[in-house]
């Protein structure tokens, strides 16, 4: 995740896209390392929901419902269930806005 947090702290825009879009692709990476090992929950959505966040923070709309949908199989706890399903439903209310609208905030975890 340094990758995203150098981007959050990024005065530069496109700096700051390039560097999402590589915590995005080394998050996606990890989780698909354990694609289909489904004994290892809750590691395994997890890194599935953090995979999917970070494409739906680059606008990659179907990667992140694809990630999503993958951390959903299996048995994932409850809470992580829930987080995924929330996430899916942040992704398609983004992609249904648009390219030029802002991104709703994923609520913060209690």
């Amino acid at each position: 995740m340094a990758f995203a947090e150098q981007a959050l702290l990024s005065p530069d825009p496109r700096q700051a896209g390039k560097l999402f879009r590589s915590a995005f692709e080394h998050e996606r990476k990890a989780a698909e390392l354990l694609e289909g090992s489904y004994d290892y929950e809750p590691t395994r959505s997890v890194l599935y929901r953090s995979a999917a966040t970070l494409a739906r923070d680059c606008r990659d709309f179907s990667e992140a419902k694809r990630l999503i949908q993958e951390g959903l199989t299996g048995n994932p706890p409850g809470n992580v269930a829930a987080e995924l399903k929330e996430l899916l439903r942040l992704v398609r209310s983004d992609e249904a806005r648009g390219p030029a609208q802002p991104r709703q905030e994923v609520p913060d975890e209690a």
